[in-house]
């Protein structure tokens, strides 16, 4: 077996188990055609790895609604993980927030639900009174949600937290089933994020570098797998994770230009997917 073929090889596992049982040995045999000299080509490994991954893609079976809403919500709580490691938060927090994006990651509904909300109300009971300790039966309650992470003390902070506990709400009420597992690459980013938290002990430019790659990259896969698939679920994801931040800017104007710069371009990126969904779109499925 040549070089070029073995890379091939490995470069295929990028599409679905079905289709490469189903047309692998066709594919490698027109790409070792294509390359006499026994070398990888790098034209064609960039075109097996970007027609694998729209191929995955495209075969996403859950409705475009649902299967937005949950990457957004996977998007969000992978976030919500990254800053319970490298703030250093409680065990209980780091738990929860680790089995949140563990059933969303295997498309389990339900299972979602209450550790959404456990975090949801967590974080807002500050506003909702569960932080007041003048009352008996809100300091016991306190008790029970306090330890489990951050207290905000106003709405804009709290926006991205209210959507994972609705998201998971409309997807167990409205799909009713389980959805589809998502790829254990989102892990990547608690661990990104982690990465980014410490070296920013030590270069305080790393941070936000790094965190706006990712975001960056992120939205730029979105992106191009709109553009395979004319779908708007990835859309969908995107809003879930830029608007609360917008809003927080619009509420909190950033101090610096480049804060404003990051702001503009992550909006610029969301309003390019949703502006891709206005030329003639694939047929999606039902449910």
């Amino acid at each position: 077996m040549s070089a070029a073929q073995t890379w091939y090889r490995l470069l295929l596992r990028v599409y679905p188990a079905a289709h490469r049982a189903a047309y692998g040995a066709e594919i490698l045999n027109a790409l070792g055609e294509a390359a006499p000299s026994g070398r990888p080509s790098a034209r064609e490994s960039f075109a097996l790895v970007r027609e694998g991954a729209a191929e995955r893609v495209r075969r996403r079976t859950a409705p475009w609604w649902a299967d937005g809403t949950h990457l957004g919500l996977t998007v969000i709580a992978a976030v919500n993980l990254a800053y319970a490691l490298a703030d250093g938060a409680t065990i209980v927090w780091t738990a929860v927030s680790a089995a949140l994006l563990l059933v969303l990651l295997r498309g389990w509904t339900l299972a979602a639900v209450p550790l959404a909300l456990a975090v949801a109300l967590s974080t807002a009971r500050g506003m909702t009174g569960l932080g007041d300790s003048g009352d008996g039966r809100l300091h016991a309650a306190q008790g029970i949600v306090g330890y489990l992470g951050p207290e905000y003390g106003n709405w804009v902070s709290l926006i991205p937290y209210g959507l994972l506990a609705a998201g998971a709400v409309v997807l167990a009420v409205l799909h009713r089933r389980n959805l589809p597992a998502r790829s254990w690459w989102w892990t990547a980013i608690p661990v990104v994020e982690m990465a980014a938290s410490f070296a920013a002990h030590h270069w305080d430019v790393t941070f936000p570098f790094l965190r706006v790659g990712m975001e960056g990259g992120l939205m730029l896969a979105g992106i191009w797998a709109t553009l395979a698939t004319r779908s708007p679920r990835f859309a969908i994801a995107g809003a879930f994770y830029v608007i609360p931040g917008e809003i927080t800017a619009i509420a909190y104007p950033p101090q610096s230009t480049g804060d404003v710069a990051y702001r503009l371009v992550l909006a610029g990126l969301l309003v390019v997917t949703a502006a891709l969904l206005t030329r003639a779109r694939r047929p999606e499925t039902a449910g």
